[in-house]
This record gives structure tokens, sequence and C-alpha cells, in this order.
């Protein structure tokens, strides 16, 4: 889809306001899953421009941390990761404010609060994020991802103070 396309612009509007809404709600307080309008056609632009071999400064996954950097008023640095089924990442410490943003296949994520900040409610979170949802990780979390049954590619949005 064309990045450009005005039903593409409504629906990336739609999609960053809601998981802006989730980072209002939930920011430094816990991880949620976010179900955002417009997902669709903003999770194809984006596979289509992690399709591309050279990525031009302006590509869509830009443009969409761009956006997302100005509704949450801070720096946000996007990358695309890949997982195969069978395969786990290494469970890894989430220094910043991270949203993955699961763009085709499955994973099983598997959170963990670190330390004794949290309050006693705050616990393990684990979830099976699907093309289209965007799982909200605090900084302060451990973060497990195991694929599923296929390749699986999403993208981070890590939010800079």
């Amino acid at each position: 889809m064309d990045a450009e396309a005005p039903d593409f612009r409504l629906d990336l509007e739609l999609f960053l306001e809601d998981i802006a809404l989730s980072f209002d709600t939930h920011g430094g307080r816990s991880a949620a899953v976010v179900w955002p309008q417009g997902e669709a056609s903003v999770v194809q632009a984006l596979v289509d421009a992690h399709g591309r071999s050279e990525v031009p400064v302006g590509d869509t996954a830009h443009v969409v941390a761009r956006k997302f950097g100005e509704l949450v008023n801070r720096q946000v640095c996007v990358a695309y990761r890949t997982v195969r089924a069978g395969d786990a990442d290494e469970e890894r410490h989430i220094a910043a404010d991270v949203f993955v943003v699961m763009l085709q296949g499955v994973v099983e994520v598997r959170l963990a609060p670190l330390g004794t900040r949290w309050p006693a409610r705050v616990g393990q979170f684990q979830h099976r994020l699907l093309a289209g949802e965007v799982l909200y990780i605090p900084a302060g979390f451990s973060c497990a991802v195991f694929g599923q049954r296929s390749v699986a590619l999403l993208m981070e949005l890590v939010l800079d103070d």
C-alpha cells in the first residue's frame, strides 16, 4: 500500500493513536497488548517496506517511528526482527520502553518484571502475539521470544528518553 495514499494516512493515524493511548495508560506501569485500528493496511505497508533491498530514509517504517515519536513526545528508533519457527531469542533485559508490532507469523512472548520497584500485582506475562497485534514492554522487564509455526516478522519501536 502506498504510504502517501489518503486511506493509509488515516489508518496510520488511528493505529498510532491507539498505541499512544496504550502508552499513556500503561507507560512504565505494566505490559499491555493493543489491537490497534487500521492495522491491516499499516501492517501490510510495513511488510512491503521490509521487502525492499534498499531502505530510503523516508520509508514507511521511519515515517511510523517519526509520527509515533511526535505523539508520545519521545525519540523513537525502529528495527525489524525475524524469528524462525522453533527458535528462541535469548532472554534480554529491556532497557527502554518498546512496542513490538507483529507483522507476520506468530511468536510466544514471555515477560517478567526485574527488580523490586514493581508492585506485587505486576507479574509475569505470557502471550501468543499474532499479526496485527502490538505489545508494549516497559523498561525494566525481561523478555524472551519463541518462534511458532513459521518465520515471524516483527518491528520494534524503541522509545528513547
